[in-house]
């Protein structure tokens, strides 16, 4: 008994000795107390979010989704599955990211070596959307930029085969617009999920408007984009609905009446 009360004794001093450390350590070196205090924002109490994996579907719903047909969800690239930031060669940026990333490759033609971050969730939101939707990604991006990063974040599961680049984008008085019948011309059933508000001002009642993802932030956006998206599926007509909690029609307006 005196043995085992010597050895709690032994424990919890040492445990107050590593706190005491720290605590100093935090006081004098302001950097570290930064630091841990930027850990403990991100992961501080964080408790993951899940969507039902399995499509549970009455026979009357089943048949609402055969009458109404699959439709296409265009799904821009940066700042809304992932974001990313580059390094030229010989040159160390001052703010670089603290955060590890998931994906880095070399640039040739830029010189640079890019580093990749996915949006949270991303993974579970593509198996999901997938599912549901025909996908197709278009980004302002260039091709040799992006096909990298597309081929990661698709990791070979086949769902992200169709891309528009940069090319494909149409000019409007030097703004690059993405317009969804580039990827589908049948505008009751394709939709656009971008960071951009003139992008979405594009393809006004064909747009949901996602904020930007920024690396590290305790980001849910695509994980509470699903309950959404997941009834959408269901309407004949997504202009319906989008016309209703999208205002977007002002760019689109505007130059409307430049080119009149």
């Amino acid at each position: 008994m005196p043995l085992k009360s010597e050895s709690l004794l032994v424990y919890f001093f040492g445990v107050a000795t590593m706190g005491l450390v720290m605590s100093m350590i935090c006081v004098v070196v302001p950097p570290v107390r930064l630091y841990l205090a930027k850990i403990y924002k991100i992961y501080a109490d964080y408790t993951p979010i899940i969507y039902p994996s399995d499509d549970q579907l009455t026979p009357v719903s089943k048949r609402r989704l055969n009458l109404v047909g699959k439709k296409t969800l265009v799904l821009d690239m940066d700042e809304t599955l992932m974001t990313s930031w580059m390094k030229k060669h010989g040159k160390d940026p001052k703010n670089r990211p603290t955060i590890p990333h998931d994906f880095k490759f070399y640039l040739p033609e830029y010189g640079a070596t890019v580093f990749v971050y996915k949006r949270p969730y991303l993974d579970h939101f593509l198996d999901r959307v997938s599912k549901w939707y025909d996908l197709t990604v278009f980004t302002a991006g260039v091709e040799a930029y992006a096909s990298p990063i597309l081929d990661f974040l698709d990791r070979g599961r086949g769902i992200l085969t169709k891309r528009l680049y940069r090319h494909d984008c149409i000019d409007v008085f030097g703004l690059r617009a993405k317009y969804v019948t580039l990827a589908s011309p049948d505008l009751s059933n394709v939709l656009l999920l971008d960071n951009s508000s003139t992008e979405c001002s594009f393809n006004a009642g064909n747009s949901i408007h996602i904020k930007s993802y920024q690396i590290g932030s305790r980001d849910e956006a695509l994980i509470n984009l699903l309950p959404f998206l997941d009834a959408l599926r269901f309407t004949k007509d997504v202009r319906s609905v989008l016309q209703r909690c999208t205002r977007f029609e002002g760019l689109t307006t505007f130059l409307e009446r430049v080119t009149q």
